[in-house]
C-alpha cells in the first residue's frame, strides 16, 4: 500500500514540474536583416513604421483566423484575440548571430507568450511574415499575363 501511494506522490511530483515549466515565459520571432549600414535611428524608425502598419484590426484579424488562435486559446470573442495579440506582439531592432561571432543587425517581428504555446507562437510569427512581405514587397502589375516571373 506505502508502494502505490508513493508511486502516485512520484507521478504528481512529475506532473507538477512539468505544468510549471510549460507556463514559463517564452518567445518566437522571424528575424528581418537590416541593411548594414543602417543607423540605429534609421532602425527604430522602421520598427515603428513596422508596427504601425502590420498591428492593424485587419491583419491581426487574418492571423487570428488563419491560425484559429480564438478557439485554440479559448477567447470569448475575435476580437479579444485579435486585442491580445496585439499586447503580444514583439517588434525590435536586435541582433542575429550568423556563427563564428558574426552579427547581423535585424528587426525581430514575432509574438510572446507561454512554454505551452510555443507552436501557436511558431505559426503566428510565420503567418505574420506573410503580411510582412505584402507590406515590404506589395505585388506588381505585369504585362505579361499569365506568365511566371523569371528568377
Amino acid at each position: 500500500m506505502a508502494c502505490v501511494v508513493l508511486a502516485l506522490l512520484m507521478g504528481g511530483g512529475v506532473f507538477a514540474v512539468w505544468k510549471i515549466r510549460q507556463s514559463r515565459p517564452d518567445f518566437s520571432y522571424v528575424p528581418l536583416p537590416f541593411n548594414p549600414e543602417s543607423s540605429a535611428e534609421q532602425r527604430e524608425q522602421t520598427v515603428k513604421e513596422m508596427r504601425g502598419k502590420l498591428l492593424t484590426d485587419t491583419i491581426l484579424t487574418g492571423v487570428v483566423r488563419d491560425c484559429d488562435i480564438e478557439r485554440k486559446w479559448n477567447y470569448p470573442s475575435e476580437q479579444a484575440a485579435v486585442e491580445d495579440l496585439r499586447r503580444r506582439a514583439i517588434f525590435e531592432a536586435g541582433e542575429t548571430d550568423l556563427g563564428k561571432g558574426m552579427k547581423v543587425p535585424t528587426l525581430n517581428i514575432g509574438f510572446r507568450g507561454k512554454k505551452g504555446e510555443h507552436e501557436d507562437l511558431e505559426a503566428l510569427a510565420k503567418r505574420m511574415m506573410a503580411d510582412v512581405q505584402r507590406v515590404v514587397a506589395p505585388p506588381k502589375e505585369s504585362d505579361s499575363g499569365s506568365m511566371p516571373a523569371k528568377f
